[in-house]
């Protein structure tokens, strides 16, 4: 009976390797990616907590910003 226990404890406890946890609990496969009004955000979800974070490379305001500085370079050379 023991034997069936201390196999069972080294099993769960090679399960458990896999995942890296963070803070709080969290597990690297609890991280993703969604995009909400045209950006990009960090999501973590762990049972019914979570965050949502905007991303700091989020592509689409690299965009944005591309596109506001070739109109700023041309307002200046107009000038």
């Amino acid at each position: 009976m023991k034997k069936i226990i201390l196999l069972t404890l080294a099993a769960l406890m090679m399960v458990g390797c896999d995942q890296q946890q963070f803070a709080n609990g969290i597990t690297k496969d609890d991280f993703g990616v969604c995009i909400y009004d045209s950006c990009e955000y960090l999501i973590a979800a762990h049972g019914y907590k979570g965050f949502l974070a905007h991303k700091g490379n989020c592509r689409f305001c690299k965009e944005r910003r591309q596109k506001e500085l070739k109109e700023l370079v041309e307002q200046l050379k107009e000038k």
